[in-house]
């Protein structure tokens, strides 16, 4: 019995240490069951995959990832979700019913899914997934991976739109691409061949011999010859042009330009890739071009001109047929000389003189006139125009243009000038071209603060000659008087004749003393006899003079006043001299009476403003000339008046010039740019139409400096005016005569938006030089050059030059002074649109301007409803 109880008990623990065992091995299994399961769950945390599982439903019951998950999914629940139903997840239509068969089938899938997060960021990820079983082999549901491929689809993408961007560069360009296997032969093109020679469908390879039969026959070889030699190595690049036949049959212009881009080990070409470009319009624009140039030539011929070239050195390079013909050389006698070897004395100064002023840098130019000598020993007149030839660098190399040979249009231009504006009796200048040189004469004083005399010379007593010897002999005396007074002349002087014994004498002098000096030389050669007809003959003379500025400011005042001396030396005593004294006294009592009226106008509220429209094209009214665009007011020049209590509206020749001497002008510059400025802010508020507004501004206004942008810059913002809608004029005088500190300044005023116009243009320095440092934006060309525009060669140049010069430096040109319709007419047709001037309108004040830009409106109405 004991010995049952011991085996019983003996049995009984060994029961319990093998089941002692087996429950610590299964702990221990458990535990490394969980250390792999750890070591999987971090390794999963480290991969940038992530794992899944779903059930039978297809519905996530687990997931495993970390980081992927955490920034694929957020926040988002997705545990007994399938993976399209999770919010935010997007998945393609197509996509969604390709992986919907799957799962009906059982097979294994792939899904692409996307999700932005909160910031807006697109992610994509692609989970593949395989079927799970059971161990009797029930489906169980899913199992798979998921991958983060963002970064490989914005690569996709980018590669696309790089692909993209490539054809449309090509398709853009007009090109299409090609890559030629050397050693098979074989020709793979792009898409472009298509749309070159309009098949249906581009060839994705074809062999280069089928290439080559298509081309043109004449164009075979030159393609072969230029492919070898890229192949060969003997040139850099592959550079063909050739036809090859359209669907329809008609020849098309191609060249395939390109490089061999792989070869071998001992050199051979392996590939030869490019791209082939659609030349046809080129080629025809080339025959175009050829058949221009012909026709260019064959009217060159006919003209009478003849084509030049020469080198940077101006030496002949190139010389057509013609010149032989004007100049009697033959071509190869002026080949490698200059135009300069074959002009007369003193001709190369004076075009280079004209090169200086008209055409430096290398600008093109026209009608430069000079002379030239002919074979024959002969001179005649040349005009010549030119245009600068460059290399591809810009450097200059050379000129070419046309000459032609005008001594018979200079002649008789010079016969015209002769008739119309000298004295036939003695050649001296008549009163036309008097009244001219004495205009420019008196700028030029002005100009310089310099004095001028005019002297009225008349002879004693000659209708006594004219009664007893006949009008022959008084003609013979009058032209020997002439010749006499004319020895005398130095410098700018000019003595012209008015008619009868009547003669003029405009002298610059340095005092009234100068005056008197040379009136008594005058009367003492005239003292001396006279030959006439074997008889002589004495006679005298008596003289008066005014001086400008005193006894006028322009040439008919100055004539009248020494007119009026003239009578005062003849009433006094024969063969004398007086000045114009009465008017001295007078003039002066007057200037210090008008002096200090204006101090006061100030004060009183005298003085106003009247603007004068400027226009751009014909006038915008009844009078405009159908066949021209109809123009319109584009601004106004603010103009000062001063309304005198006793004289009346007083304009700014009477009282400006007197306010620059006694120290005025800053003060009434300063109102009129405060007034002007803030009617302009009015007119902006309620015209409903953007003008511009210009007003003119003085050397001791822009001499202030800082001081002068600040206070424009206070009243352009007290009125709301854009600075772009102002514009100062001032003029080339102003501009000098602090040049540097006027540069700084007009700079700094520019800023604001606010513009510059250069007034009087032409009548001051018109020096190239301060035109390229200023921020100039407009040129205003002066009245005088437009008073004869339409019947005067030589203003109508002038006014040429200028609009040539302002479109050369991108400046903007107008003009003043305009008055009939004839000038306008020219000034349009010389390039210069804006203007102003009486022809339009007189300066008026603000209601005459508003009831005028309210006639305008009426007048464009009109004019639209009578174009309907």
């Amino acid at each position: 019995m004991l010995d049952l109880l011991l085996l019983v008990a003996f049995s009984g623990g060994v029961v319990y240490l093998v089941m002692y065992l087996l429950a610590r091995r299964q702990i221990e299994d458990l535990k490394q069951a969980q250390k792999d399961h750890a070591r999987f769950r971090a390794l999963t945390e480290l991969t940038a995959d992530w794992f899944w599982e779903t059930d039978a439903e297809h519905r996530i019951r687990w997931l495993s990832g970390g980081g992927p998950i955490a920034t694929f999914f957020g926040q988002t629940p997705t545990y007994g979700k399938r993976f399209w139903e999770i919010p935010g997840v997007e998945v393609e239509p197509a996509a969604l019913d390709a992986l919907q068969r799957n799962l009906e089938r059982q097979l294994p899938f792939d899904l692409e899914l996307a999700r932005s997060d909160e910031r807006g960021a697109r992610q994509v990820h692609i989970i593949s997934g395989m079927v799970r079983h059971d161990e009797d082999g029930g489906f169980l549901g899913y199992r798979g991976v998921g991958r983060d491929i963002t970064e490989q689809r914005n690569a996709e993408r980018a590669l696309f739109r790089a692909k993209e961007r490539l054809e449309l560069a090509l398709d853009g360009g007009n090109l299409a691409e090609f890559h030629f296997d050397a050693e098979r032969g074989e020709l793979s093109a792009g898409d472009g061949w298509v749309r070159f020679l309009g098949h249906d469908t581009s060839p994705h390879v074809t062999l280069g011999a089928e290439l080559i039969s298509m081309m043109h026959p004449d164009d075979r070889l030159g393609y072969t010859e230029d492919l070898v030699r890229a192949l060969k190595g003997e040139v850099e690049e592959f550079d063909s042009k050739f036809r090859i036949p359209r669907k329809s049959g008609e020849w098309k212009w191609l060249q395939a330009r390109g490089r061999v881009t792989e070869r071998t080990e001992d050199g051979r070409a392996r590939r030869v890739s490019g791209t082939v470009a659609d030349i046809d319009d080129h080629k025809r624009a080339e025959a175009a071009l050829a058949e221009r140039e012909q026709r260019f030539r064959d009217v060159v011929e006919a003209s009478g001109e003849y084509v030049w070239e020469t080198d940077a050195e101006w030496r002949y390079t190139y010389l057509s047929e013609r010149v032989e013909a004007v100049l009697g050389y033959a071509r190869a006698e002026l080949l490698g000389r200059k135009p300069k070897d074959f002009m007369p004395l003193g001709e190369p100064r004076a075009v280079d003189d004209w090169f200086a002023g008209r055409a430096a840098e290398g600008r093109p130019f026209r009608d430069l006139l000079h002379r030239m000598i002919t074979k024959s020993g002969g001179v005649i007149w040349l005009s010549v125009s030119g245009v600068p030839v460059r290399d591809n660098h810009g450097r200059l190399i050379g000129w070419r243009g046309t000459g032609a040979d005008v001594s018979a249009r200079k002649h008789a231009e010079a016969r015209i000038e002769q008739l119309t504006t000298r004295d036939a009796l003695t050649g001296l200048p008549n009163s036309t071209l008097l009244a001219d040189r004495a205009s420019q004469a008196i700028l030029t004083a002005a100009r310089n603060r310099a004095q001028l005399a005019l002297l009225c010379i008349d002879l004693d007593r000659f209708k006594l000659v004219n009664d007893s010897l006949g009008h022959r002999a008084g003609d013979a005396l009058l032209r020997a008087v002439a010749e006499r007074l004319g020895n005398l002349l130095h410098g700018d002087d000019t003595l012209a004749r008015l008619g009868g014994d009547d003669f003029v004498l405009i002298q610059s002098i340095r005092s009234v003393d100068d005056a008197a000096a040379l009136a008594q030389r005058l009367l003492g050669v005239l003292a001396r006899p006279f030959t006439v007809e074997g008889r002589q003959l004495s006679v005298a003379a008596s003289i008066g003079i005014s001086i400008y500025p005193n006894d006028g400011r322009d040439f008919l005042e100055l004539l009248k006043n020494a007119d009026a001396a003239l009578y005062h030396a003849k009433e006094s005593a024969k063969g004398t001299w007086r000045l114009f004294a009465p008017a001295l006294n007078a003039r002066a009592e007057a200037r210090l009476r008008l002096e200090n009226e204006l101090r006061g106008a100030l004060v009183r509220g005298e003085l106003v403003l009247h603007w004068q429209p400027v226009v751009r094209g014909w006038p915008p009214d009844q009078r405009a000339n159908p066949t021209h665009w109809r123009g319109r007011v584009v601004g106004a020049e603010a103009l000062v008046r001063w309304q005198h209590p006793a004289r009346g509206l007083l304009g700014p020749e009477h009282f400006v010039p007197l306010a620059e001497d006694c120290g005025m002008i800053r003060a009434i510059g300063e109102w009129t740019l405060e007034h002007a400025l803030a009617q302009a802010g009015a007119w902006q508020r309620t015209l409903g139409r953007k003008l511009w507004f210009s007003v003119n501004v003085s050397a001791p206004e822009l001499q202030q400096g800082r001081t002068y942008i600040e206070k424009l810059r206070a009243i352009l913002h007290e009125n709301q005016l854009d600075g772009r809608q102002v514009e100062l004029e001032v003029t080339e005088r102003v501009l000098m005569s602090s040049l540097a500190e006027n540069v700084a300044t007009l700079k700094a005023i520019g800023e604001l938006g606010v513009r510059f116009a250069i007034d009087d243009f032409g009548t001051g320095y018109s020096s190239l030089a301060y035109l390229r440092q200023l921020p100039i934006d407009k040129l205003k060309i002066d009245r005088t050059f437009l008073r004869s525009i339409d019947t005067q060669a030589a203003d109508a140049a002038i006014v040429r030059a200028i609009t040539a010069l302002a479109a050369t430096l991108g400046i903007q040109v107008a003009a003043e002074g305009v008055e009939r319709a004839p000038q306008l007419e020219r000034l349009l047709t010389l390039g210069c649109e804006e203007w102003q001037g009486h022809y339009f309108s007189p300066p008026v004040d603000a209601a005459g301007f508003e009831d005028l830009f309210s006639s305008e409106t009426r007048s464009e109405r009109t004019a639209r409803r009578s174009e309907a």
